[in-house]
C-alpha cells in the first residue's frame, strides 16, 4: 500500500474470500431463525460465514480509506469515507454502515446473536455483499 492507492491484490485477496463465504452462505438462504436455535452446528456455520463476509467487506473499507490518508477511527467510518471516496454510492453505504455493529455482535456479543437478525440476512440481505465486492472492484479499475 502506498499513501493515495489501496494495494489491489490485497483488497481483490479480500474480496475472494468474501465470495467463497458467501457462496458457502448462499447455500442456506432462507433458513429460518428456528432451524438454527435448534441445531448449532449449522448456526455456527452460518454466523461463522456471515463473520467472514463482513470482516473481509470491512477489512477492504479500513484498507482502501488509509490508503487514501482518510482519518477512519472505526469500521463504520471507514464505509463513509468509501462513499466519500466514490469507492460505492452513498446510498449504498447508508445500508451498509450497519454490518460494522452486526460484526461486532458476531465477534463480541456472540451470545446475543438475534437469531431472527440473521434469518433477515440470509434471506434478503446476502446480496448486499456481491454488491459491495461489484462496487470495488469497479473502483479498483477506475484507479
Amino acid at each position: 500500500m502506498t499513501l493515495g492507492r489501496a494495494d489491489p491484490v490485497v483488497v481483490r485477496r479480500h474480496l475472494a474470500a468474501l465470495r467463497e463465504a458467501l457462496a458457502n452462505l448462499q447455500r442456506h438462504s432462507g433458513r429460518k431463525a428456528q432451524e438454527l436455535r435448534a441445531n448449532a452446528d449449522l448456526r455456527w456455520a452460518i454466523e461463522r460465514g456471515l463473520q467472514l463476509c463482513v470482516q473481509n467487506a470491512l477489512d477492504v473499507a479500513t484498507h482502501i480509506t488509509a490508503a487514501s490518508g482518510l482519518d477512519s477511527p472505526d469500521y463504520t467510518s471507514a464505509i463513509d469515507r468509501l462513499a466519500e471516496l466514490g469507492a460505492i454510492p452513498a446510498e449504498f453505504a447508508t445500508r451498509l454502515r450497519p454490518i460494522a455493529g452486526f460484526r461486532n455482535v458476531l465477534v463480541h456479543g456472540y451470545l446475543q446473536v438475534d437469531l431472527a437478525v440473521v434469518e433477515q440476512v440470509l434471506t434478503e440481505k446476502l446480496y448486499e455483499f456481491e454488491a459491495f465486492a461489484s462496487h470495488i472492484e469497479a473502483f479498483l479499475d477506475r484507479t
